[in-house]
């Protein structure tokens, strides 16, 4: 047979295997994105007393009523501060986490801005829950065109602060883990089910069996990539079910499910011959699920999987750019969050993730082809 024919014959036997054990493989991809999703996917509800600084530049009767509707929100703790240049000096040392100033033209109808928020985007679950509120108590007085956000890092150069556009912030944590939890549960599965697989096999005696028919041993290992592939679905349906349970939504609606089915699959090649590396030296399997753990966890934590990845120190953002996991759940995040995939975000995250799956994959092949010789 051909290469294809026999990886195909070798993906069925992998799936037959997978389906022989189907609920425990599936109730253990569900477990995780139940305790992470509806456990800490709520944390947002729970922010109060958030520092709110508000410069009052206006000072008319409208500025001081928006300023009074704001601090009868529990949300916030509201004080003034008389200058902006205080105010975001109050930003960068860290004891406020919001800047509102409010410009001498404020309350506007027109398309010039009126309002001006300032924040650092490092605590996403604040972020998330503050800024559509005080959007909200700002357009009752002026346009949302005359509403502009405000992003740094740092504030307290004289460069002028990055505009932000308002639908990063639309969304909430829920959301924000919700779009995290795909990469890591097509990742853990690849790395846990795949490398498995290639250790039974090869202390079962099953892979010396599989030698002494005329079969490609190049198809031993693309039999398992189909698999893990097509397994990944099922994973990425799990999460969605799970998600969509619990209130999260897909910004980019049908289109999304398209984007992230695609990453998905491209995501547990990637995976699922890394896997196939790892295993190809090991033959312990207490061993290899210990490595395997260590390998995952780190890069879905880098990745920004479950925190933002500006909220992490720099050397450790350093770290983000090399992990390919970073450029799924950017992916995923675009079009869970913000509704749309620029094609610029598109070809970085599909480049990267598309040469790591062709390297991964090349060298898997050929120590694979190796360990049985």
């Amino acid at each position: 047979m051909s290469l294809i024919g026999d990886s195909i014959e070798l993906y069925k036997r992998e799936m037959l295997i997978f389906w022989a054990n189907a609920r425990t493989n599936l109730v253990r991809a569900a477990i995780f994105p139940l305790v992470i999703i509806l456990l800490f996917g709520n944390l947002g509800s729970s922010v109060s007393n958030v520092p709110v600084v508000v410069v009052n530049y206006a000072n008319n009767a409208q500025s001081n009523q928006f300023i009074t509707s704001l601090s009868q929100q529990n949300l916030m703790s509201v004080k003034t501060i008389t200058t902006q240049q205080e105010a975001l000096s109050m930003l960068n040392a860290g004891k406020t986490s919001f800047v509102i100033v409010i410009l001498p033209n404020f309350p506007s109808k027109s398309s010039a801005s009126a309002v001006q928020v300032y924040y650092t985007n490092t605590q996403y679950t604040v972020t998330s829950a503050i800024l559509p509120a005080i959007e909200a108590h700002a357009t009752a007085f002026t346009s949302p065109a005359g509403f502009q956000l405000e992003s740094s890092q740092s504030l307290g150069s004289a460069s002028p602060a990055i505009t932000t556009p308002i639908s990063d912030a639309n969304g909430n944590y829920k959301e924000f883990l919700f779009s995290g939890i795909i990469g890591m549960v097509i990742v853990f599965s690849a790395l846990f089910g795949g490398g498995i697989s290639i250790i039974t096999d090869r202390t079962g005696g099953y892979i010396k069996a599989f030698l002494v028919t005329p079969i490609n041993k190049t198809a031993i290992l693309l039999g398992r990539v189909f698999s893990g592939m097509v397994q990944s679905i099922l994973y990425i349906i799990i999460v969605l079910i799970i998600g969509f349970a619990d209130g999260s939504t897909i910004a980019m609606g049908w289109l999304g499910l398209v984007w992230i089915f695609i990453f998905g699959l491209v995501l547990a090649v990637c995976f699922t011959s890394l896997a196939a590396i790892v295993a190809s030296r090991m033959k312990n399997i207490q061993a290899y699920a210990m490595i395997s753990q260590a390998v995952g966890m780190p890069l879905w934590l880098l990745s920004g999987g479950i925190f933002p990845i500006a909220s992490m120190p720099s050397i450790l953002q350093g770290f983000s750019v090399i992990d390919p996991m970073t450029y799924a759940t950017d992916a995923f995040r675009w079009v869970v969050l913000q509704g749309t995939f620029p094609v610029a975000n598109i070809v970085t995250d599909m480049g990267v993730l598309l040469a790591f799956a062709l390297i991964t994959t090349f060298v898997s092949i050929e120590l694979f082809k190796d360990t049985i010789d």
